[in-house]
């Protein structure tokens, strides 16, 4: 699993929100150096991750996921198997409906 510095994630996402630090702080019930501190910490206490997450509409918790790269796949996989099962339905279809006419 990969090291992640949760506190820089955090800034990242907050610096990309419409939030200034001082409205963070005001939601998430902490002082404005409370947020500096935050954004030093290499790890985090879950209930305020979660708070967090909630805040910045953002999910910190998949950053520590390494199935979030094996859905992807997956996904990728699913989706080129249903472009060919579409692919073999309309060619089917085809065929039933020249050989309905030809009957």
């Amino acid at each position: 699993m990969n090291k992640i510095h949760i506190g820089e994630e955090i800034k990242k996402v907050l610096n990309a929100s419409d939030l200034s630090v001082t409205d963070f702080a005001k939601k998430i019930n902490k002082s404005r150096g409370n947020i500096y501190s935050i954004f030093s910490r290499t790890a985090i206490e879950t209930d305020l991750l979660v708070i967090i997450s909630e805040v910045l509409d953002f999910d910190f918790f998949l950053l520590y996921s390494n199935s979030i790269e094996e859905l992807q796949s997956k996904i990728i996989d699913l989706e080129n198997q249903n472009q060919l099962l579409s692919q073999l339905n309309k060619l089917l279809m085809e065929k039933y409906e020249n050989d309905s006419k030809v009957k």
